[in-house]
């Protein structure tokens, strides 16, 4: 955490462990031991440093999220596609997905009415 504590502060445009000290209410030393390692760092501390950086916890700890694993090899064949896309194509991968979701010949559920599927934050414009 101590080396992804001041890397992070820095990125963000704290050039000094005093500015960011200054910045969260804290004096210079006290900042400084959690940033050098040398006082261990409670989670609700390290809640209120990325809240400050404006970054995660696991950003904070150094943590990189694991890539997601799919039983079914088209999912990851469609997830390895739209991550290969610009814009564009994942906005027309998007809209080809809405129009097959709309025919009974190629829905699972032909009884259900369809549905979006693709959640708000993923849509662009499709």
């Amino acid at each position: 955490m101590k080396t992804q504590l001041q890397r992070i502060r820095k990125e963000k445009g704290f050039k000094s462990a005093k500015a960011f000290a200054e910045h969260i209410g804290m004096s210079k030393n006290t900042y400084t031991n959690y940033e050098q390692g040398t006082r261990p760092l409670t989670l609700e501390l390290a809640w209120e440093f990325a809240d400050a950086l404006e970054c995660t916890l696991d950003e904070l700890a150094g943590r990189e999220w694991p890539a997601p694993v799919f039983s079914d090899p088209g999912q990851a064949a469609l997830n390895g596609y739209w991550e290969s896309m610009n814009d564009d194509g994942r906005d027309a991968l998007v809209h080809t997905a809405r129009l097959m979701s709309g025919s009974p010949d190629t829905r699972i559920e032909k009884d259900r009415p369809a549905h979006d599927g693709v959640p708000a934050e993923v849509e662009r414009s499709a």
